[in-house]
């Protein structure tokens, strides 16, 4: 390995950083992980354009982290990488090193598990900022939202109306759930103008397995635009998922 061309990190849970891969999978096979010395970053399309995921673990979030100035971008094969990947279980640490041709995970527990891989050469497609306005802005209980998908599961269109600051409509397949400021499922909200726009129900899953790792997450949304989720999850990791509303 050139010494001045490698990475090393070490983050204190395995199932978390998995979890983050796993999710990044079902928006994309084949993602850049690009380690510099502030963060560990991932923008992913999807083939279909609809959805775009971005994930920052600061440096911060590791309880080891040896990066060179000039960084690493490592190319992943997330669709066979996720296949061989076992488990983790809670308390598992992972430890990450790469060089320009290979990469390892280490998971670390009472049995020790090995893989090493080869990075792959990943077309880095250039995705633009987007630039978007959103009218509502919401932060609401992660269990709330996981329960209302829960409950509207098979709709195939999740419809989110917002008529007024004091709650929020999730409706599909001719069901609606309401999590409001009342129930307490609503932590906070910023109110310009009532929306209502429509998403796929295939696409607003692919992120549910994130609900587990904080207690909440935050909306954005306009009429007829892209929905903008944002997950802080403890330990200094962002992760924003952006999707184009249903035409």
């Amino acid at each position: 390995m050139s010494s001045s061309r490698g990475v090393y990190f070490e983050y204190p849970s395995a199932k978390t950083f998995l979890t983050l891969l796993e999710v990044v999978g079902e928006v994309a096979d084949e993602v850049l992980l690009d380690i510099n010395p502030e963060a560990v970053q991932v923008r992913a399309l999807d083939p279909a354009r609809l959805s775009l995921i971005e994930i920052r673990i600061s440096s911060s979030a590791f309880t080891q982290y040896d990066v060179e100035p000039q960084g690493l971008k490592v190319g992943l094969n997330l669709s066979s990488l996720l296949r061989i990947l076992p488990k983790p279980k809670k308390g598992e640490v992972l430890k990450f090193s790469a060089d320009e041709s290979f990469y390892s995970l280490l998971i670390e527990g009472v049995a020790p598990k090995l893989f090493r891989f080869r990075s792959i050469e990943v077309q880095a497609e250039e995705i633009p900022e987007l630039s978007l306005e959103f009218k509502v802005k919401a932060r609401v209980l992660s269990k709330a939202f996981k329960q209302a998908l829960t409950d509207l599961k098979g709709s195939g269109t999740i419809e989110i109306e917002v008529p007024v600051a004091d709650y929020i409509l999730v409706k599909g397949g001719g069901s609606t759930v309401k999590m409001s400021r009342v129930s307490g499922s609503i932590i906070d909200i910023e109110f310009e103008e009532s929306v209502r726009s429509a998403y796929e129900e295939s696409y607003l899953v692919k992120v549910l397995p994130l609900l587990a790792l904080t207690d909440s997450l935050t909306l954005e949304l306009s009429s007829s635009s892209p929905l903008r989720i944002t997950f802080e999850i403890p330990g200094d990791v962002v992760v924003r998922y952006t999707l184009a509303p249903q035409a």
